[in-house]
């Protein structure tokens, strides 16, 4: 398994609002102040305590981005934003690690609809998700690793 022994890792994000939120001049009641936490207001109890979650990482995807050049969107100086790179870091790429060590491995994405599930595992031409990260470090590891006694076999199992 991963270095760190780890067999189930939770991950939450919170993404920008979307054209119909933003319409609707939607309120923000979600706060992620250091990376694990993430606290949810009640928009119609200002005055009551926010509900406070742990996870083993919290990504703030709302705001604090900027875009570069090429199209992708990255952390503003002074900024908590957690872009696609950082996000398969933390999570995509031990998964391969255990996949290229042998191990059966599984990523899970679940939340309500719209709620950005896609854009973390696919991502878009310009800001590759999880699933092409992986696809892209695993067929380098390919090769990388080749030689005249090793063969590799990739299946896609639909």
């Amino acid at each position: 398994m991963s270095d760190s022994g780890e067999t189930v890792v939770v991950a939450v994000r919170v993404r920008p609002f979307n054209d119909r939120e933003k319409e609707r001049n939607a309120q923000l009641i979600v706060n992620m102040p250091d990376g694990k936490s993430t606290s949810i207001s009640d928009p119609n109890a200002p005055n009551e305590e926010p509900k406070w979650f742990t996870f083993d990482y919290s990504y703030w995807s709302h705001d604090g981005y900027k875009e570069e050049k090429n199209g992708y969107l990255t952390a503003a100086s002074h900024s908590n934003y957690a872009d696609q790179k950082q996000v398969f870091e933390n999570l995509g790429k031990g998964v391969l690690d255990n996949a290229w060590n042998g191990y059966n491995c599984s990523l899970f994405a679940y939340g309500q609809t719209g709620s950005g599930k896609s854009y973390s595992i696919v991502g878009t031409k310009k800001n590759k998700g999880i699933i092409p990260l992986v696809c892209e470090e695993l067929f380098n590891r390919i090769e990388s690793t080749k030689s005249k006694d090793v063969e590799f076999q990739v299946i896609i199992i639909l």
